[in-house]
């Protein structure tokens, strides 16, 4: 079964800002909820007020985040419960969803499955004029480098699949906030950044919101998703796992 044979999709374009650990909270209250059969299959479209850096699952707190200057900035450092790299993300700077599905949406395969979630962003993408395919194992690329990576985590039951697309780059603060293979800030760590990137805004006239509501529209009609919104029984529990886990030193740095 595939994302087209999932019925009673939700769609959920989140305008109003939540802290970086209640949107974790709820990636993980979504995966286990759908899991259980209490919310329905949901693809959620969410953003951010302030800056912020996504650990992958496994990674090194001070091998991927440069300490000083995030703890100076006052930058929020969140550890995903999904695998993969460190992204920094900027408010209006990157567009972000995530995918919540019953086990049997994807592929077996994990190659498959990510390619199942991301070529429908890359057509929706080429709609708007920016050459986007998948990459495989897990981003969706441009001719000149990355517009997005992609992470999932699989249960028993279901799946969640979540990723960042970059719209706009402000390397030289990317740079700053990332240890990306230089000792500190310098042109040549910059224009390496730069040219690893694609953001979509150099390819398509369109700010974050209409690529974010390209997003929606082109889900929906794929896959005969309805627009509606979080429970209040969704929201406490996400917010609840944002306080015991996503926003706590114990998980962040893995004390």
């Amino acid at each position: 079964m595939t994302l087209d044979r999932v019925k009673d999709w939700r769609v959920i374009d989140e305008r109003t800002s939540r802290t970086e650990p209640v949107h974790h909270g709820l990636d993980a209250a979504l995966l286990a909820r759908v899991g259980a059969g209490e919310s329905p299959p949901t693809l959620r479209f969410w953003a951010r007020t302030e800056p912020s850096v996504l650990l992958g699952r496994f990674q090194a707190y001070d091998d991927e985040v440069a300490t000083d200057y995030v703890e100076r900035e006052g930058i929020i450092v969140v550890r995903r419960i999904t695998g993969g790299g460190a992204v920094y993300c900027e408010p209006g700077g990157v567009l972000t969803y995530s995918l919540a599905a019953p086990r049997s949406a994807l592929p077996d395969d994990v190659a498959e499955g990510f390619a199942v979630c991301n070529e429908w962003v890359a057509a929706v993408l080429r709609e708007l004029g920016v050459d986007a395919a998948h990459d495989p194992l897990n981003d969706i690329a441009h001719p000149d480098g990355k517009i997005a990576g992609s992470a999932q985590l699989r249960t028993e039951d279901a799946v969640l699949h979540h990723a960042v697309l970059s719209h706009t780059l402000d390397a030289t603060e990317m740079v700053r906030v990332l240890r990306i293979g230089e000792a500190k800030l310098s042109e040549k760590a910059v224009t390496s950044a730069e040219s690893a990137v694609a953001p979509i805004g150099q390819y398509a006239d369109a700010t974050p919101r209409e690529v974010t509501d390209a997003l929606r529209e082109g889900f929906c009609e794929r896959f005969e998703g309805t627009e509606g919104s979080l429970t209040e029984a969704e929201l406490v529990d996400g917010q609840a796992r944002a306080a015991r886990r996503f926003a706590t030193n114990e998980w962040t740095r893995r004390l």
